[in-house]
């Protein structure tokens, strides 16, 4: 039964909603492209395992900051879990993912550990400054390539597909960061959100978010018209909705979940419309 419980409380210290979010996301684009199933089954190993690794060392990093401000929702802040656990679990999962990466090739294991150094670069300090933005546009940039490089020649994907990644990640960064404003002014941390104060990350939230969608309708060449102008007026729903509460004097954290919708619809345009580069 103890064990039952811890390991309940370290699955909910890898972040699992934006970790089984991420991981389903790039899936899908494994789908679309084709690959093959069993290696559709080790990227998704490997990058759920890269997710969980950045998620628990965020847990453990925080540990002493989210008990200064009474985190509930932080299992090694209330004490369910000791950070020590957390941190070690960290390393093993990121142990796995460059294990699983490596099945994939060399190319596939460089660039995990590049995405292992992306999500760790940002709970290692670049949360707390100007920059924090940048491991969120780099780390959702770098899927599509993480999977395409599993293609038999390996690809890239064309530029619009990273850069529409890239948004979204610069989109989801702001709307994770507004709910903890507050809690962050406590503990010194000035991200580029807080810098920006709510007015303007509410308007980065959806410009951001419609310019990825707006790339993927335009240049894709395989979208269906209705299909593609369909998901991008979602895509501006979600994103509106989203801003619009980000501007309320405590944000709610469904904020990031509607981006995550967002996200969603737009991987599904991807699916249907991505494009590859020569690698």
């Amino acid at each position: 039964m103890i064990l039952f419980a811890k390991s309940w409380w370290l699955l909910k210290s890898t972040h699992p909603i934006p970790s089984f979010a991420v991981t389903g996301f790039t899936v899908l684009l494994a789908i679309g492209y084709g690959i093959p199933t069993v290696t559709v089954l080790l990227i998704g190993i490997s990058v759920l395992t890269q997710q969980f690794s950045v998620g628990l060392s965020n847990d453990w990093l925080d540990s002493a900051r989210d008990r200064t401000v009474g985190r509930k929702d932080k299992p090694a802040a209330t004490g369910e879990v000791s950070a020590r656990l957390i941190r070690n679990s960290s390393l093993v999962c990121a142990i796995l993912a460059l294990a699983s990466a490596s099945i994939l090739g060399w190319s596939t294991a460089l660039m995990m550990f590049a995405m292992l150094a992306i999500g760790w670069s940002y709970n290692l300090g670049l949360k707390s400054n100007g920059l924090s933005a940048l491991p969120y546009a780099l780390g959702f940039g770098v899927l599509p390539v993480f999977v395409t490089l599993t293609l038999e020649p390996s690809s890239i994907p064309a530029w619009w597909v990273i850069l529409s990644a890239s948004l979204l990640g610069i989109s989801a960064h702001f709307a994770n960061a507004l709910p903890d404003l507050l809690d962050d002014e406590k503990t010194q941390v000035r991200a580029l959100p807080h810098i920006l104060g709510q007015r303007v990350s509410a308007f980065v939230i959806a410009s951001a978010a419609a310019t990825a969608s707006l790339l993927v309708v335009t240049q894709s060449k395989t979208l269906d018209l209705v299909l593609a102008w369909g998901g991008f007026g979602l895509t501006v729903a979600f994103a509106i909705t989203a801003s619009a509460l980000a501007l309320r004097a405590k944000p709610p954290r469904v904020i990031f979940y509607l981006l995550i919708g967002a996200t969603f619809v737009n991987v599904v345009l991807l699916m249907l419309g991505q494009s590859l580069e020569p690698a």
